[in-house]
C-alpha cells in the first residue's frame, strides 16, 4: 500500500555534547561557566533587573552577581524568574520520552519518520551512538519540575506500538528495551479557548523583555543559534550607543586543526565523531589518553579517553554527570556501564580524587537514578 516517500538530509546530534562544546568555546573566549549553581532570585534596582541571587547547590552558599544585561535561558523553568519581574505564565512544559533498543534488535540504517497509527503524530526511529532510538512522545509534564523526568507506562506502550506496527517481523517486546530517557520542552502556550492538544502547540520561540530581564521560551534545538541571535538583538541597545548595530550574521567555524598521528590511527568514524564533539580540543583529549584508552567501550561509540577527559576538564561532580551527560554510557549500555565499574572507578579516583566511601556513595546514587528514570517504571 505504499504510495510514496520523502527523503531528507539532516545531521545527527548529541544534545548534551553540543551544550558542552558551546560552553567550552565560550570559556575559550573569556566566559565564566558555573556548574551546579541555581539562579534563585532576580535582584532589582530602580524597577530594573540588575543582578541575580545565585545558590551553590553543592555547598549551600549564596552570592549576588550583577550585570548590565541578564538573559533567562532556563528552558521549561523560565517562568519562575519571569514571575519575579512581572512576567506572565506562558511556558507549557511538555514531556518527550524515548525508548532505546540494541541496534541489532532494531537495525535501521537511517532515520525513519512514521505517522503513529493511533493519532497520526510523527515519530522517529533512528540510529544513534550505536543503538536505535524510538521517540518521541508529546504530553503535559505533570511530574515534579524539580525531579528528573521519567517515562510513563502509557508512553512505553505508545512507542512500542509504533515499532510493532512498522516492524512486525521483529517481534519486539519490553524485554528488548535497553534504556529510556525523557526531557521537558519549554513550549510557549497558545492562548485560546479550550485545551490545546500538546502536538498542536506552536514550536516557534518567543523572547520577552520584562523590566530588564530578557527571557527565552519555545523554539527547537535546530534553531538555537537563531534564538541566540534574536536574544542578543535585545541586549545590543543596552550596551552600544549606536542603536543601529546588531550582532553579525556571519557564520563562525572552527579553524582547521593539525592533529597528531595518534588520531590518524583511529577509525574514520571515531575521528569524525570526536572532532564533532570536541572541536579544537580533540588533540588534547587524544593526548590525555593512557594505554588502551583509545578503544571503544563495549559496543558503544565512546572511547575510554572521553571518560578521563570529562572527569579532568568538564566539571564532573557526580557519577551521573560522567555517565549520563558527558558521555551517554548510562543510556547506550544495557547495565548503564556498571559492568565496567572497576575501570570507571580507577579513572574517577585518579582524576577526581574520590576515596572508597565517595565512590560507593556515587555508585549507589547513580544506580538508583538509572533504575528510576532511565529504565522501565516499576
Amino acid at each position: 500500500g505504499l504510495r510514496g516517500g520523502t527523503r531528507f538530509l539532516d545531521a545527527v546530534v548529541d544534545d548534551a555534547r553540543l551544550v558542552l562544546r558551546l560552553i567550552q568555546e565560550a570559556v575559550s573566549k573569556g566566559a565564566t561557566a558555573l556548574n551546579y549553581v541555581q539562579a534563585k532570585a532576580v535582584l532589582m534596582s530602580k524597577g530594573r533587573a540588575r543582578g541575580l541571587l545565585v545558590h551553590d547547590k553543592l555547598t549551600g552558599q549564596e552570592a549576588e552577581v550583577f550585570a548590565r544585561s541578564i538573559i533567562n535561558a532556563s528552558g521549561a523553568w523560565a517562568d519562575r524568574l519571569r514571575s519575579q519581574v512581572g512576567g506572565g505564565k506562558d511556558i507549557r512544559p511538555l514531556r518527550g520520552s524515548h525508548l532505546v533498543f540494541p541496534f541489532w534488535r532494531v537495525p535501521v540504517a537511517q532515520s525513519i519518520t512514521l505517522m503513529h497509527p493511533q493519532d497520526r503524530r510523527p515519530v522517529f526511529i533512528f540510529p544513534w551512538e550505536g543503538v536505535t532510538v524510538v521517540g518521541t512522545t508529546d504530553l503535559d509534564h505533570s511530574q515534579g519540575m524539580d525531579d528528573e523526568p521519567q517515562i510513563t507506562e502509557q508512553e512505553i506502550e505508545y512507542l512500542l506500538a509504533i515499532v510493532e506496527y512498522q516492524f512486525p517481523s521483529l517481534s519486539i517486546s519490553r524485554q528488548d528495551i535497553l534504556s529510556t530517557y525523557a526531557g521537558i520542552r519549554p513550549v510557549v502556550h497558545i492562548k485560546r479557548r479550550g485545551k490545546v492538544d500538546p502536538s498542536k502547540e506552536r514550536r516557534e520561540h518567543s523572547i520577552w523583555d520584562e523590566n530588564g530581564l530578557i527571557s527565552i521560551g519555545g523554539g527547537k534545538l535546530t534553531t538555537y543559534r537563531l534564538i541566540a541571535r534574536d536574544a542578543l538583538k535585545r541586549v545590543v541597545p543596552i550596551h552600544l550607543e549606536d542603536r543601529g548595530k546588531t550582532p553579525s550574521n556571519a557564520r563562525t567555524y572552527q579553524t582547521f586543526i593539525e592533529f597528531s598521528n595518534k588520531l590518524d590511527q583511529l577509525p574514520y568514524s571515531i575521528k569524525r565523531r570526536l572532532r564533532g564533539r570536541y572541536g579544537s580540543l580533540t588533540q588534547e583529549l587524544i593526548s590525555s589518553a593512557k594505554q588502551g584508552e583509545l578503544k571503544t567501550i563495549s559496543n558503544s561509540n565512546t572511547i575510554w579517553a572521553e571518560l578521563r577527559w570529562a572527569a579532568r576538564n568538564e566539571g564532573v561532580v557526580r557519577l551521573e554527570d560522567l555517565l549520563m551527560r558527558r558521555t551517554r554510557l548510562g543510556i547506550t549500555l544495557r547495565d548503564g556501564g556498571l559492568r565496567y565499574s572497576p575501570q570507571i572507578k580507577a579513572i574517577c579516583q585518579e582524576e577526581l580524587g574520590w576515596d572508597e566511601e565517595k565512590w560507593q556513595q556515587e555508585l549507589k546514587a547513580y544506580g538508583n537514578l538509572r533504575h528510576r528514570c532511565y529504565f522501565l517504571p516499576e
